[in-house]
């Protein structure tokens, strides 16, 4: 048999530079599973939809079998916040953390995203098949190919609302629910929205009254542009709190701060937060976002809108057609056991959302965690490897009263570095303010060169 092939040249055994050829390479990565579903009901070709699970190869190499697991603890089902966020390739390392607490864990990758992108062909899934109904049944899909009857199943955000929604249609299938900042519908922006604007433009607290005033008096001067200033806030709180909001407003007032504030403000505005292939990929999924979550659709344009860039991208929306689930009524009906996580420093969905999910559901447990803010699961990890362990164990309801105890920990080492960051940041343009100065004026030419019409090159202009 002769070969076709040029002499001394190797031919490529796949093709890595394509999304396709790169999906075949993670293949080989023996804790990836694949679970072949219909596009829709509509369409009946079939895709791969990708889930991971650790607890079989870490027990395995310990030498326990996978049933003697079972018997001790339930399955932990991981439903990470979205709908565009990957889970294979950014939560390994949380996976190995739980595996080598005796957990076995699966985690779904979110139809539209990451290694479940593509249809069996090596296209993009059609965009009309994105929809919630489609995504429960991935999540029952996955049960049934890894052969468990009833699992932990822990979600976070937009999650939380899938395993609301599980738990109430599917209650034979959840042994225990840990909802973590759980999306509950479509208003609860609303109420995020209320928040942070009663926080840092009302000043209705008094550990931010004193930031809102100043706030209001840099836009009414001209300072800053409320209109475009609620994401940039809202994100130095996410990672810093009340204290470095404070200490870059200050900072503003002071003439200075301006190095540190363009600096998020030109991070949140990048595409990679919206578009890294396998961690976060938004343009497919975003009609679940946007027809039937509604996100976005309570931006109003006014001073300190958090909600800005989620309505901005994708830049041609469609419509909120409304939600095809009433979720609040259906996890009245929710049966199984139910520990809410909730920061107190949430602003993306805000401590009296979990308040009121847990006195919906009969018997849930609150645990109240000062000082942490959105997703337990990504900033601070340990509590949530507690929270899944201890709620598999049938015992979640003990933990309410030790919130305190359990936000002390060591968060997670991402969020630590963010943090840490941002401080130094402030820190350098309150001490060196001269040399930040001469920075943010080189920044500024720099953005009117090619910026034709000269936008922000003035000092005058607001920030």
């Amino acid at each position: 048999m002769t070969s076709s092939a040029r002499p001394g040249v190797r031919p490529p055994l796949a093709d890595i530079a394509d999304r396709a050829g790169q999906d075949d390479l993670l293949q080989i990565r023996n804790d990836l599973m694949t679970v072949y579903r219909r596009i829709d009901e509509d369409d009946d070709r079939l895709f791969p939809l990708r889930y991971a699970r650790a607890g079989a190869i870490e027990q395995g190499r310990h030498g326990r079998r996978i049933e003697d697991a079972e018997a001790e603890l339930p399955p932990i089902l991981i439903i990470p916040d979205g709908p565009a966020l990957a889970s294979v390739l950014p939560y390994d390392v949380l996976r190995r953390m739980m595996t080598q607490r005796g957990l076995d864990v699966i985690m779904v990758e979110h139809r539209g995203v990451g290694l479940s992108r593509l249809d069996a062909e090596g296209r993009d899934l059609p965009r009309a098949s994105m929809r919630l109904e489609n995504v429960l049944g991935d999540l029952l899909a996955v049960l049934d190919h890894a052969q468990v009857d009833r699992a932990v199943v822990y979600g976070v955000g937009y999650g939380g609302y899938l395993a609301q929604l599980l738990a109430a249609l599917h209650p034979q299938r959840v042994h225990s629910l840990v909802l973590d900042s759980p999306l509950t519908g479509p208003d609860d922006e609303v109420a995020s929205q209320r928040r942070f604007r009663a926080l840092y433009w009302d000043g209705a607290d008094e550990r931010t009254d004193s930031i809102a005033r100043v706030v209001r008096r840099l836009v009414h001067e001209g300072v800053l542009d409320g209109r475009r200033a609620g994401p940039v806030l809202l994100a130095v709180h996410e990672y810093g709190g009340p204290d470095a909001v404070r200490d870059l407003v200050d900072l503003l007032a002071q003439g200075r701060g301006s190095l540190t504030w363009t600096s998020v403000r030109e991070v949140l505005a990048q595409e990679w937060l919206r578009t890294t292939p396998y961690v976060q990929e938004n343009d497919l999924v975003s009609r679940i976002s946007r027809t039937e979550l509604g996100l976005g659709s309570h931006a109003d344009g006014g001073d300190l809108d958090p909600l800005q860039l989620t309505a901005q991208h994708p830049p041609d929306p469609e419509p909120f057609t409304g939600q095809p689930y009433d979720l609040p009524e259906l996890s009245r009906g929710i049966t199984a056991p139910t520990l809410v996580l909730s920061g107190s420093t949430d602003l993306v969905t805000p401590p009296a959302l979990a308040e009121a999910l847990a006195a919906r559901i009969d018997g849930a447990r609150l645990l109240r965690l000062p000082g942490l803010r959105h997703s337990i699961l990504d900033a601070h990890p340990s509590v949530a490897i507690i929270a899944a362990w201890w709620s598999a164990a049938g015992c979640a309801d003990l933990l309410a009263d030790r919130g305190p105890e359990l936000a002390a920990l060591p968060r997670a080492s991402l969020n630590r570095v963010v943090g840490e960051g941002l401080r130094l940041a402030l820190r350098a343009e309150r001490l060196s303010p001269w040399g930040l100065r001469l920075a943010s004026a080189r920044f500024r030419r720099l953005e009117a060169d090619v910026d034709p019409q000269g936008r922000r090159a003035r000092r005058s202009r607001a920030l």
